[in-house]
């Protein structure tokens, strides 16, 4: 059990690698940061490759697409990978240790009255565990449905 989520898929279109890319190059060329676009995506695209995050507010940011085309026979084959976006996997991270920096300052302090906190603890965890699943499912599915509209435009 992975505690951020990730994700593979295969998308097929009809079209030739070159079409899809320029379908796909419609998006904002930037960073994958969250700004006001009327793109459907934001990121960075070279020649076979994609990595991409929705601009779709507020969910977009959770996730990100990384994809390469393929050339199979008579269609273009995509093969996408999604992952919970990086600088929130840092942030919660750092967040989630400090809490257990806190605990052992309360155990040196107070003895084994400190250990009681790790209840509250997991439970905040088991709830940001959910928490993060649902935002990445809901970033995923907007995203995939804007990711096939435009790769079969």
């Amino acid at each position: 059990m992975k505690f951020f989520p990730e994700k593979s898929e295969e998308l097929k279109s009809s079209k030739i690698i070159e079409e899809v890319l320029l379908n796909i190059n419609n998006t904002e060329i930037s960073s994958l940061t969250m700004r006001r676009s009327d793109n459907y995506f934001k990121g960075n695209i070279d020649k076979n490759y994609f990595k991409i995050i929705s601009s779709e507010k507020p969910l977009g940011i959770f996730c990100v697409f990384e994809g390469r085309l393929v050339r199979k026979e008579s269609e273009t084959i995509i093969r996408l990978g999604a992952k919970f976006h990086n600088t929130f996997k840092i942030l919660i991270c750092i967040w989630g240790l400090l809490p257990f920096f806190m605990i052992i300052i309360n155990f040196l302090e107070l003895g084994v009255k400190a250990f009681s906190l790790f209840i509250p603890l997991l439970m905040t965890f088991g709830f940001l565990y959910f928490l993060i699943n649902f935002l990445f499912k809901k970033s995923y599915e907007n995203g995939i449905k804007d990711l096939n509209r435009i790769i079969n435009q």
